[in-house]
């Protein structure tokens, strides 16, 4: 039997985790490159890098089925057929992308490539960044006869496996054909639409995707703000929208917090930036970041309302990870809205079931991290719930409330419902769907 083409996945976190256990669920055998030595070893004895649903135990799946190991000699890409750049590309306080990891690897690596090893980056990065990247393994590597294929990662922590294994389409860049045949051959095991275009258009589309879906939020989020002024339910308008067919079901309109940095504040602020260095001014971008800054300025004005100053006031937050379903606490919105609080002299406290404290001891936030819920509602002016955890929905809220010093509750994301936190005697506040001024509005 004629064994199955050998992936050498590079740069082993979230993204280059889940490729790797992913390709192993599809068939392929893979070896997953991972160059800090003790991060091998732990990643050989099946300890992901971090909680995503499912990872661990695919993980280790195919680490006993043999079709999956790890390795930190970047020599094992010698025998690759194909090898495939995962890094979670580093994101500064800016939302700029540092590109640094996934062009270092591609030049360690350009030494070991097979003359027909095409080299797919799947990583974050600017538009103009592949280009850059096959001319360095071509000065590299006169061997190479291949070339640089670019697919623009689309999965979403706490849902990551099911987004890789079936994709609603994959989009494969290159600007070498041999390049581009290849990598539709190592995709062929998803079923899903293909569309191969150049490098660049490739790159533009994760650009587009992602501020497409930034729009979509800043969208609802502006018609929340209107509507938490004029007496409208936010949500009900939203539900309505995604059913008109123009819109789509899968459009993203539940008003609630804007997003934090990472994924789609990263790719906004990628085409902002060409635009300055274009001189071209991109005003739908700007209003876009406007209003998702505004929205976390809106949980900082409830309060305000409800508690007046805030110097002093203890306010707990639920959930302090990027999202549900990770552990992952990077760029996160709760961190976001802590600062805010911070500034405003509020004393914070936050609470997560999954959160690592390795991040938050690298982070190095001031807050206090609360071993349970009722301890962060003990004497608490306010909670704040940020995070859509499960059992968030299956609290205790009368307990809660008498566990607070003030019960009031800002529901951030409209994940809990309104009436039974109301009914536990909880002052409930959605995001856009206060009914609170609709008597000024003739």
């Amino acid at each position: 039997m004629k064994r199955k083409p050998l992936v050498c996945v590079v740069g082993i976190w979230h993204l280059g985790a889940v490729n790797a256990a992913g390709f192993a669920e599809k068939g392929y055998r893979v070896v997953g490159l991972e160059l800090d030595d003790k991060k091998a070893r732990r990643l050989q004895r099946g300890v992901p890098p971090l909680f995503e649903p499912g990872l661990e135990a695919m993980t280790k799946k195919h680490l006993r089925s043999g079709r999956l190991r790890f390795s930190s000699d970047p020599s094992v890409a010698r025998e690759a057929d194909y090898v495939v750049v995962a890094y979670d590309s580093p994101i500064n306080d800016r939302d700029e992308v540092d590109t640094t990891p996934i062009v270092s690897a591609a030049h360690l690596l350009a030494a070991f490539l097979k003359p027909t090893t095409p080299l797919i980056v799947t990583s974050q990065m600017p538009l103009g960044t592949c280009e850059r990247i096959e001319a360095d393994v071509r000065a590299n590597s006169p061997h190479w006869r291949s070339g640089v294929v670019y697919t623009p990662e689309n999965l979403r922590l706490g849902a990551a496996i099911q987004r890789f294994l079936e994709p609603d389409m994959l989009v494969l860049g290159a600007n070498d054909p041999s390049a581009a045949a290849r990598a539709r051959a190592l995709y062929e095991p998803f079923r899903t639409e293909k569309v191969v275009m150049d490098l660049r258009s490739a790159e533009m589309v994760k650009h587009a995707l992602n501020a497409f879906l930034a729009t979509s939020i800043g969208f609802i989020n502006e018609i929340a703000s209107l509507a938490d002024r004029l007496g409208a339910d936010a949500v009900a308008v939203g539900r309505a929208l995604k059913l008109d067919k123009r819109i789509g079901k899968s459009a993203l309109m539940m008003p609630g917090l804007g997003f934090s940095g990472g994924t789609l504040a990263r790719d906004v602020t990628q085409l902002r930036n060409f635009s300055k260095k274009l001189r071209y001014r991109a005003r739908l971008l700007d209003a876009v970041v406007d209003v998702n800054e505004g929205t976390f300025d809106e949980i900082i004005v409830k309060l305000q309302k409800k508690l007046g100053v805030l110097s002093g006031k203890r306010v707990g937050v639920l959930g302090l990870t990027y999202k549900a379903g990770t552990s992952t606490v990077r760029r996160s919105p709760a961190l976001k809205i802590m600062d805010r609080l911070d500034a405003a002299g509020a004393r914070c406290v936050g609470y997560d079931p999954k959160a690592s404290a390795a991040e938050l001891r690298e982070i190095g936030h001031a807050f206090t991290r609360a071993k349970s819920v009722r301890e962060l509602a003990k004497g608490a002016d306010a909670l704040v719930l940020v995070t859509e955890w499960p059992e968030f929905r299956e609290l205790p809220f009368a307990k809660l409330a008498k566990l607070m010093k003030r019960p009031l509750l800002i529901d951030s994301k409209n994940y809990l419902d309104p009436g039974l936190v109301a009914a536990a005697g909880i002052d409930y506040l959605g995001f856009g769907r206060s009914l609170a001024h609709a008597s000024e509005v003739a």
